[in-house]
């Protein structure tokens, strides 16, 4: 049947039915464990699960029409209508009181694609009620594609006049991030009369669940419930069910429903013993009490606050308030993102520390981009004793500017960084730092590829490696103050680079400076140049050196390319080591100048290779040698006694200005595999290769002329080693060694090789080369080594996410403080393991020089005498960064030498699945030097479906510990079962 009027009441019962569906979508926190949706009686099935998972009721065909004869198919086809359908066994209409009554197995209204079900459907024209009602009466609109049809068990009532209805128990599901599955018992809906669209539903003893099980592993009931659509949902009171068995009651549920983005009140996070203490000594704590500012499309806001009680306070853990606001920007068509966070702290000693954050991305076009990460704290000492979160305790604070730009055929990059150190006054920065490079520009056969760099570096607030670190000024009155040194250096770098080729022949030129300025008094040795006997101690209040160089090299065309590499070349070089010019403090700021020479030079760099047999599923070995021998010559020349003056040597043992004869040799080896394939394979599959092993050697230079006048022709300082293989896809080793006992410029220096530096990373999972290779040799099915190989991570996927957090850990801000959650495999990942050592030491100063020791033990015993807290707090920061003096321990000739303790470390990384949902965690850090470990970082997680339990222990260097066990909703994680317990402390732990 059609109808343009008369009908129009149907079109407005449907929708406002469907309205109670869309509200009762909203009002997904307010309901009862559901029955699974039943179709009305006599409808087909198109199929069945065979599983227990959850059927929708709208994936069923519910109701075949009737194929509709001539006349009700030209009906059907008119324009300019509203269709609506009926069909029934019987159909009654009573023109008296304007009753229209369907009855059948069941009844159907259809009005374009809403489709209403009923054993019987009444509508009385004169009241304007309609009436379904059956064993199960069935609501569908195919349009709402997230909604599943609203089942009412009994019938259902709607006013058009009064826009009110009432229905009995009923059951449906909407998606609300995941499937909600809810019901009622009974439910009474409104539209809203002042606003279009909006309908009010309240309900009587509802659940809901999250749980797409047949029988719901959990739900969540209510007894009263109002859902006013697109705005808000209210229930009261609740209680989690697990199974039939409840285990949790809240008093009332408040939520807002609105779509899009909206202001609202955040999670607090807080445990059980919170409420509870469950031991005197137990500090309450509580976090993320705040509000969330929706401010519009672009940016929103929050602010919050963090507590630890006070009571039974210790001088290390005073408890703390700690107020939080962040600032966040997303404007996509402009490329800009970014946020501003700050966060202020106040001890309940008096104490207080506030912290910065600015991150900020910025694309002005394709080749203009600008990246901002800045941080700033105003007590570290503070930043560090109070959080949890290891990877914080432990992170520097880092601040990070790169702006880059490409004008014409030049590409410049400026930036710079700054540094501050857990627990420590000093401040490293580098601002500024700009590269510009070009592209080679080309005329005819000539071509120019021209460079600049620029660099300033320095610290402040330097507390460590000082020679004179107070400051000692007499009081009026007698006696004597002291003051902290303001102890700063700075470090300049510039370079210029312009090399021109012209055809085969290339014209090396470069322009340097460098400077080097300490601003601390520091003792000099003075030797005299020509007599050694002449020897005075001098206390510069700073010292400094400047060198000026220029450098410029030809290279002549290559012969035998492609085999030898044969490649000859001239330049004119500085005898000594140092800048052509040079100003130091004990030149008194005057400039001096050293000769040049010229230097000839060869050089070569071949491949050796031999191919070997295979053995198992190797096909065939591969093993490579690539040299790169090298030999020059400089004739003698003479460095002036004021050069050698203002350097700090002598012309004593001086070697620097003999001639020249020298071989060096560098080699790089690589062992590989190729693998056999199968028979059908492909060119490709069968080329594939894998390292087995690789080997780097540094260069090492002999020198025939020093070789006669000192019995040993060695030049070089240093020599390393480093290898890896595919075998281990994160494997790295690396070891260096110090060659000489004192100065290789000096005839007095001593050969006597010194380990100073090892370094082994590895990573290992159950997908690694290494147990496909010994499974092939043992005759398994495994999957191809390289491609084993290739998805075996340097890192694994819980490193990849600490070192992420670890590098861009916020000062300030909501979270940047508060414990880390381990990252824990999903299910299926199988394990990884990632362990990394390294050990770093240095050699034992020769002579009676001056010695400053930085060595933690020594430098905080005085503290022990104020209790183990001040011991402990005092050996983690003087660890936390490098001292003054150079690297190595090497200094400036003359100065005092800085002596650094052996450092020898593990750090482990191990994540594995138990089982199929059962994962673990576990990260430490291994101090080898002291037998103990620095931190800890320990995860449990139990997978279940539809929830996650979590345990979780975390200890930072500082002492403090925090203890987590929670059981989390999946679609929900803030309903949360929570166990918390921090302490912060510094003692022998």
């Amino acid at each position: 049947m059609t109808d343009r009027t008369s009908r129009r009441g149907w079109w407005r019962a449907g929708l406002a039915l469907l309205a109670m569906v869309c509200g009762t979508a909203g009002a997904a926190e307010a309901q009862r464990a559901p029955r699974r949706p039943q179709p009305p009686a006599g409808a087909a099935q198109q199929g069945g699960r065979a599983d227990s998972t959850r059927a929708l009721s709208k994936d069923s065909r519910t109701y075949q029409w009737s194929a509709p004869d001539s006349a009700m198919r030209a009906l059907l086809d008119k324009e300019g209508y509203n269709k609506v359908q009926y069909q029934g066994d019987t159909v009654k209409f009573n023109a008296t009181s304007r009753l229209l009554t369907l009855k059948g197995k069941p009844s159907a209204v259809q009005r374009d694609e809403t489709l209403l079900l009923g054993d019987s459907i009444q509508y009385n024209d004169s009241t304007k009620k309609v009436v379904a009602t059956g064993d199960t009466v069935l609501l569908r609109d195919p349009s709402a594609q997230d909604t599943d049809d609203f089942v009412a068990n009994g019938r259902i009532e709607y006013d058009l006049e009064s826009r009110q209805g009432l229905t009995g128990a009923f059951s449906t599901s909407v998606v609300s991030g995941q499937r909600l599955f809810l019901s009622a018992k009974q439910s009474t809906f409104l539209s809203d009369t002042l606003v279009s669209g909006r309908h009010v539903v309240f309900a009587k003893n509802g659940s809901f669940t999250y749980c797409d099980h047949a029988e719901p592993h959990f739900h969540f009931t209510t007894r009263d419930m109002k859902f006013v659509s697109q705005n808000v949902m209210v229930a009261r009171p609740g209680v989690l069910y697990i199974g039939e068995v409840p285990v949790f009651w809240i008093p009332f549920f408040f939520q807002d429903v609105r779509s899009g983005r909206r202001s609202g009140m955040l999670t607090p996070n807080f445990g059980v013993a919170e409420l509870f203490r469950n031991s005197p000594s137990y500090r309450r704590s509580v976090q993320n009490i705040g509000y969330f500012f929706a401010i519009n499309d672009y940016m929103n806001a929050e602010m919050s606050m963090d507590w630890r009680s006070g009571a039974r306070s210790s001088e290390i853990d005073p408890g703390f308030l700690r107020t939080n606001a962040d600032l966040r920007y997303r404007w996509v068509n402009r490329f800009v993102t970014g946020e501003v966070a700050t966060s202020y702290m106040a001890l309940r000693n008096g104490t207080t520390n506030q912290s910065w954050t600015w991150n900020h991305n910025q694309d002005f076009s394709k080749t203009t981009k600008l990246t901002a990460r800045l941080n700033w704290v105003q007590n570290t000492q503070i930043q560090r004793n109070t959080t949890v979160n290891p990877m914080a305790a432990n992170a520097t604070i880092r601040s990070q500017l790169n702006y880059q730009t490409k004008v014409g055929p030049a590409s410049i990059n400026v930036g710079g960084s700054r540094v501050q150190y857990p627990g420590r006054p000093q401040v490293d920065m580098d601002f500024p730092q700009l590269n510009v490079t070009t592209g080679t520009l080309e005329a005819g056969p000539v071509s120019w590829t021209p460079s600049l760099r620029l660099g300033i570096s320095g610290s402040s607030r330097i507390d460590q490696g000082l020679q004179f670190p107070f400051v000692y000024d007499a009081r009026a009155g007698g006696g004597v103050d002291s003051s902290r040194f303001n102890a700063s250096r700075r470090n300049l770098q510039f370079g210029f680079d312009t090399p021109i080729k012209l055809w085969d022949f290339q014209w090396q030129n470069s322009f340097s400076v460098t400077e080097q300025f300490r601003d601390y008094p520091e003792q000099r040795e003075i030797i005299g140049v020509r007599d050694t006997s002449q020897r005075s101690i001098r206390v510069f209040a700073r010292t400094f050196e400047t060198n000026v160089d220029w450098t410029t090299a030809f290279n002549l065309p290559r012969f035998f390319q492609g085999t030898w590499n044969l490649s000859p070349s001239i330049s004119v070089a500085n005898v000594d080591a140092g800048g052509l010019f040079v100003r130091t403090e004990r030149s008194g700021g005057k400039w001096v100048m050293q000769r040049k020479r010229l230097s000839y030079a060869l050089s070569a760099s071949p491949t050796l290779y031999a191919m070997l047999p295979g053995i198992g599923p190797i096909a065939k070995l591969r093993h490579s040698i690539t040299p790169a021998i090298s030999y020059s010559y400089s004739p003698a020349a003479s460095v002036s006694d004021e050069y050698l003056s203002a350097i700090g040597r002598t012309r004593v043992g001086y070697l620097g200005a003999l001639a020249q004869n020298r071989v060096a040799l560098s080699m790089s080896t690589n062992l590989e595999a190729k693998l056999k394939t199968q028979a059908d394979s492909s060119a490709e599959e069968q080329a594939r290769k894998i390292k087995l092993l690789s080997l780097t050697f540094s260069s090492l230079s002999w020198d025939f002329v020093r070789a006669d006048s000192t019995g040993n022709g060695f030049t070089d300082r240093t020599f390393s080693i480093s290898g890896r293989t595919d075998l281990l896809p994160g494997l790295d080793f690396r070891t260096s060694y110090d060659l000489f006992q004192g100065d290789p410029a000096s005839d007095t220096a001593t050969f006597s090789p010194y380990r100073t530096d090892m370094g082994v990373t590895f990573s290992l999972n159950s997908k690694s080369a290494i147990f496909g290779f010994i499974g092939r040799l043992l005759g398994k099915e495994v999957a191809d080594l390289a491609d084993s190989a290739s998805i075996n991570p340097r890192q694994t996927a819980s490193q990849e996410n600490i070192t992420r957090q670890s590098r861009q850990m916020n000062a300030a801000g909501g979270g940047a403080m508060r414990g880390m959650q381990a990252a824990l495999p999903g299910p299926g990942e199988g394990w990884n393991l990632n362990i990394q050592y390294n050990a770093a030491r240095q050699r034992a100063p020769r002579g009676n020089g001056l010695v400053i020791d930085v060595d933690p033990v020594k430098l905080c015993e005085p503290f022990r005498s104020q209790g183990i807290a001040a011991y402990e707090r005092c050996f983690l920061n003087a660890q936390t960064s490098p001292p003054t003096g150079v690297g190595n321990g090497q200094s400036a000739i003359g100065a005092p030498f800085v002596r650094q303790p052996p450092v020898q470390s593990v750090n482990a990384n191990m994540s594995f699945g138990i089982t199929q949902n059962w994962s673990a965690q576990w990260s430490t850090q291994y101090d080898l030097e002291r037998a103990r470990f620095a931190s800890q970082q320990i995860g449990l997680q139990r997978q279940l479906h539809d929830w996650s339990a979590v345990f979780s222990f975390s200890q930072t260097p500082s002492g403090n510990f925090a203890f987590n066990f929670f059981i989390a909703l999946k679609a929900q994680p803030d309903l949360k079962f929570n166990y918390d317990r921090q302490t912060y402390r510094s003692s022998n732990f």
